[in-house]
């Protein structure tokens, strides 16, 4: 969409890629919350938009100024309303272990890269978990037979 102000905007046709275009899975409680939402906004005389009370879209201000008084209310840090892509990001992640193909899917990235390049930090944790697996894991045999002496000049003499 392109937003000059509430009379005059554009929705267009496309995305800024191929896979900004995407279908995406909500759970059962986001999907009844939107529902219900919409049923309000039909006995308004809402149609087009979900964050809409007149059947206009909102400005990215108006947008930015919801979310932080929500947060205020909420007693948690304010983040401006583009923030909650990266919220939802580091949600799927910490909270589930999403892998990255699934939040670059779900993001509308054109490939992995791109979201590696912005969230890849939230990623790091896992490499604890994983020394914690490998502990013990691999198994070394040492022969009781000597092949080879170190002669102290990081050089080996083979033992015949």
């Amino acid at each position: 969409m392109e937003y000059r102000n509430k009379q005059d905007y554009t929705i267009k046709p496309y995305t800024k890629t191929a896979s900004g275009k995407r279908v995406i899975s909500l759970d059962s409680d986001t999907l009844n919350f939107l529902r219900n939402w919409k049923k309000i906004q039909r006995e308004h005389g809402v149609k087009n938009f979900v964050v809409s009370y007149d059947d206009t879209p909102t400005s990215r201000s108006t947008v930015n100024k919801i979310v932080k008084r929500y947060a205020r209310l909420a007693e948690i840090p304010e983040i401006e309303a583009k923030g909650l892509r990266h919220s939802h990001v580091s949600y799927l992640i910490n909270e589930f272990n999403a892998d990255v193909l699934t939040v670059s899917r779900r993001l509308g990235h054109s490939g992995p890269d791109i979201t590696l390049k912005h969230y890849s930090h939230l990623w790091n944790r896992n490499d604890d978990g994983l020394t914690k697996l490998m502990t013990g894991n691999i198994n070394v045999k040492f022969s009781d037979k000597k092949h080879a002496s170190f002669n102290g000049n990081q050089a080996f003499k083979i033992n015949k």
